[in-house]
């Protein structure tokens, strides 16, 4: 039997790739406000990278919020958790009156600053604009929420994407609102909007569900039912947004109870976050729901192929013997190109490569079990494969404790060709997943292992894949390496590798040479 407070999708010890394991969060007393907010945060994994990244002032009290959410991250990731540290650093003094979600979670962020909240934050801008000269005016602000209006009754039907587009449609103010223009030197009559100048990562909705009503004097929600889209594009210069996270709230302004629906980034299924409780849903219970407060979504990767890439990527895969390098050029290519195995021995005998649209990938079996010779050779036939010349070398490694000898090939592989050429390099770190069993971020992994001084000589450049469940990596990774690739520029080109192992032989010999007289005195 589980845990309370724990949902268990499939057994840790299960091969399936979709297991995954989601805890609560104990309510206080009436803090399911700021639980629904917590998950939500938590389970955007930018923001719980930041926080867990973030390292936290020496001279800090425990009431600081960041060392409270890096605690209860922690926690969560393992077992049902406790929300006292954050309610104290918050300043919430009643945990048994409800407060409102939207409120915290703009608090939160704000509390935390812009190294954990970027994900969240765009720029606006609101324009007024002159309608008898033509002048406009342009204030630009930071923003982490759009505030949207609903204007149906209770027993209607709202449109989310209609709300959206009518907050940015252009208005004319009422005569007694007209701004003063400079250039007419009078007030004049004045059209106003907003428009978006960066996109955040996530963009978060709020729907207007309560109102001041003035005959009661009181506030009053709003009920009416809708459809949470499942996704946004308002129009050509938006880019594609994907629901991923809903605050859902029943009940009225003073008293009610929140909960959150949210897409797991694991597995792709839904689950309903009720404080203590974590259970699998459905998208279909956001249809025709009088419940979503607000709204999360994710921008969605622009759709690169292997056609579409700006330049020809050649990519020249090197690292220990049974990294992953096979599987990773099969990830890259989409396909299953090279064979891979489980066991203990090498699969890829000879060097080879394979093409798919603009780009080329060359395997290579173990090299450092040659000697010098050999390993030139090889390396020229490599360089043959990609002609003119890799313009990418991709240092495959999987994600375990990082010995002397894995250094060792690394600097040797250095110091055989030009130095240079670690500018067009970049660390892959295969078996993912065993970082959580580590309990450790990647960040925290480079840094307790010896690869930080490898890492930055790649100018801080890796990605992390997880081989079994690889195929879901080759859009982003395409992405990572398109950023290298910013010109037909090559890594190591036929007559470079030759000038490299003259050099080399030249130094060597006046080494010698020098060793010689040395002893000679």
């Amino acid at each position: 039997m589980n845990n309370p407070g724990t949902l268990t999708a499939e057994k840790r010890d299960s091969p399936n790739r979709n297991e995954v394991q989601y805890n609560g969060l104990k309510n206080q007393g009436a803090t399911c406000y700021l639980n629904a907010v917590l998950q939500c945060l938590f389970m955007t994994p930018k923001f719980r990278e930041a926080v867990v990244s973030q390292n936290v002032p020496g001279d800090c009290g425990q009431e600081n919020l960041l060392l409270q959410l890096k605690k209860l991250f922690e926690q969560l990731s393992d077992k049902a958790a406790s929300t006292e540290g954050i309610t104290k650093s918050l300043g919430v003094r009643n945990v048994f009156e409800q407060q409102d979600a939207v409120e915290y979670y703009r608090k939160i962020l704000k509390a935390m600053g812009t190294h954990a909240s970027k994900v969240f934050e765009g720029k606006m801008s609101n324009i007024t604009k002159c309608c008898k000269c033509g002048e406009e005016t342009k204030e630009t602000n930071t923003f982490i929420s759009i505030l949207l209006s609903i204007d149906v009754g209770n027993d209607e039907k709202y449109d989310v994407k209609n709300g959206l587009k009518t907050f940015f449609e252009h208005s004319k103010l009422e005569e007694d609102d007209w701004m003063y223009c400079d250039k007419c030197d009078q007030k004049t009559e004045t059209e106003t909007w907003s428009a978006i100048d960066d996109y955040p990562t996530v963009l978060t909705l709020h729907l207007k569900r309560f109102d001041f009503d003035y005959m009661q004097m009181s506030y009053k929600k709003n009920e009416c039912c809708l459809d949470v889209p499942p996704s946004l594009h308002n129009g050509d210069k938006w880019p594609k947004y994907d629901l991923y996270a809903v605050i859902n709230h029943r009940g009225g302004y003073t008293g009610g109870h929140y909960d959150a629906i949210i897409r797991s980034y694991e597995n792709g299924k839904w689950y309903c976050f009720d404080d203590y409780t974590v259970r699998q849903t459905s998208e279909a219970s956001l249809k025709n729901s009088h419940l979503p407060y607000m709204l999360m979504y994710r921008k969605g990767k622009a759709v690169l192929s292997h056609d579409s890439v700006l330049h020809p990527m050649r990519i020249l895969l090197m690292g220990p013997s049974r990294a992953g390098k096979s599987a990773v050029g099969n990830i890259i290519l989409g396909g299953n190109y090279f064979t891979c195995g489980s066991g203990s021995e090498t699969v890829t005998k000879a060097s080879m490569a394979k093409t798919v649209g603009k780009i080329t990938v060359v395997d290579t079996p173990n090299l450092f079990s040659l000697d010098e010779q050999s390993w030139s050779r090889e390396m020229e036939k490599c360089i043959e494969l990609c002609d003119p010349g890799p313009n990418v070398i991709l240092w495959v490694t999987p994600i375990c404790t990082f010995s002397e000898q894995q250094q060792g090939l690394f600097h040797a592989f250095r110091k055989r060709l030009d130095s240079g050429m670690t500018k067009h390099m970049m660390i892959i770190f295969t078996n993912g997943r065993e970082l959580k069993k580590l309990g450790q971020t990647i960040n925290t992994f480079i840094k307790r292992s010896k690869l930080s001084k490898v890492v930055g000589s790649c100018q801080n450049r890796y990605h992390v894949i997880d081989i079994p469940n690889g195929h879901n990596y080759t859009l982003e990774l395409l992405e990572n390496l398109s950023k290298m690739v910013t010109s037909e520029f090559t890594a190591i080109s036929k007559r470079q590798f030759k000038h490299c192992i003259r050099r080399k032989k030249f130094l060597r010999r006046k080494s010698l040479k020098t060793l010689k007289m040395l002893k000679s005195d």
